[in-house]
């Protein structure tokens, strides 16, 4: 009779099953909470069907009585007992609109794919905005609710992944939910203890060759020293697009500042090989190009900032950042004496940068961070403050030889490439 019982109730359970998923994936999603489901118009055959769609979460998830918000997730549809990768997005996700949008973790283990918008970014933003709520425990929480939501119906292992500061939200996942994925895979995310973290600083002046760094400094004091004529390139090049910086202070001191980024964005985004950077002192179109390719010009611009508040409010609080060591350009600065960022802060917001979250987390990682495999270059400046995995798991760190920011997995050779796959396989049991 008790086998009996258990076989009906395996039966009506099963038939249930069924019956949810041969709704199809939007009826499911609906029947989840999820609402405002779009449809995306698939250009690729990988997956079945995919959605635009909103959940309405709790702005602080300790008082969920309290202002909430819509945030938007992008769910692409593969099969519902394959594995589901979660792209923790660091930024807004527009990109997953794209009708050939794929990821390539969802496309090496042709699995189903989840794309969710950080909160304060894109079309996840509160209103009005209540930025002690911008915390990561917060953000890690939004995580959480939806991967418990949609575990419901995508029943095989989880795997999240994020880039830069997705990926650094990959990791704060992992730490307050370390049972919600069996796998995490972090791209280039840095792990700071300060707003002005000084291994930034060793970085720079051990990377690469000597040649090199000297060659770099070299074109940031030229570019100091003849600010007659590459400030005004640059204060023209910004005007035709529109730019202003009234936040950092004026254009004189954006100037400034761009310099000094160039030391750090010259290795984020290694843009031109060091053999072929110009000479200090070469022609000023020269000189100036490859300023620009790595520096860029928005980076201080008001209409930058103003997109990109909430990064760097999470950067000064608890996320830390980086700075720039004026030693080698004291005597040619005129504007900039002690670099920060606090300019970047929305209007009247003022801040203390505490490290305790990061600390914990470094322990954490250290001890009990098993199955992270983490991903970087070894020419990207944000790799200076790379995790450091330990002894005491499991984790591996696959380190691109004059590999930048851009480093993903496809970018290694095949056998290096297919070690980290099979890897991940392994520890999701495929």
């Amino acid at each position: 009779m008790v086998r009996l019982i258990r076989f009906v109730i395996f039966f009506l359970l099963s038939g249930s099953l069924y019956t949810l998923h041969s709704q199809g994936i939007d009826s499911n999603l609906n029947a989840l909470g999820f609402q405002n489901l779009t449809k995306i118009a698939l250009s690729g055959g990988r997956y079945s069907e995919a959605y635009e769609l909103y959940l309405n979460q709790p702005l602080d998830h300790q008082d969920t009585s309290g202002q909430h918000f819509e945030q938007r997730v992008f769910v692409r549809h593969r099969g519902f007992d394959r594995p589901t990768v979660l792209v923790t997005e660091g930024y807004a996700a527009d990109y997953a609109g794209s009708s050939d949008y794929d990821e390539e973790l969802a496309n090496y283990l042709d699995a189903n794919l989840v794309v969710v918008e950080h909160r304060f970014f894109g079309k996840s933003v509160p209103e009005p905005k209540q930025w002690e709520q911008l915390n990561l425990e917060n953000a890690a929480a939004d995580l959480h609710r939806i991967n418990q939501l949609l575990k419901t119906i995508y029943t095989g292992p989880w795997i999240s992944t994020g880039i830069s500061k997705g990926g650094q939200t990959t990791i704060y996942y992992r730490y307050f939910y370390p049972d919600d994925v069996k796998v995490s895979v972090p791209y280039v995310a840095p792990l700071n203890f300060s707003v002005a973290d000084k291994r930034v600083y060793y970085f720079q002046d051990t990377v690469a060759t000597e040649s090199c760094r000297e060659n770099l400094k070299a074109i940031q004091r030229d570019l100091l020293s003849r600010r007659e004529v590459f400030q005004k390139m640059f204060a023209d090049s910004s005007a035709a697009r529109h730019l202003t910086f009234d936040k950092v202070g004026g254009i004189e001191k954006a100037f400034e500042y761009n310099v000094l980024e160039l030391g750090f964005a010259y290795w984020q985004w290694y843009p031109i090989e060091c053999a072929d950077l110009p000479e200090a002192g070469a022609d000023t179109k020269e000189v100036f190009n490859a300023f620009i390719a790595a520096a860029g010009y928005d980076f201080f611009a008001d209409q930058s900032i103003g997109g990109f508040e909430p990064f760097f409010y999470q950067a000064l609080t608890e996320m830390g950042f980086y700075s720039y060591n004026t030693n080698d350009f004291d005597d040619l600065l005129q504007y900039v004496k002690n670099p920060n960022f606090n300019h970047a802060l929305p209007d009247g917001i003022v801040v203390d940068y505490d490290n305790s979250l990061n600390k914990k987390v470094n322990r954490w990682l250290r001890k009990k961070g098993n199955t992270m495999l983490y991903v970087y270059g070894a020419y990207d400046a944000w790799a200076s403050t790379a995790v450091q995995t330990g002894k005491k798991t499991n984790a591996r760190k696959f380190l691109l030889a004059g590999g930048s920011h851009a480093t993903r997995l496809y970018n290694f050779d095949e056998t290096r490439r297919n070690e980290a796959i099979n890897l991940i396989k392994a520890w999701i049991g495929e």
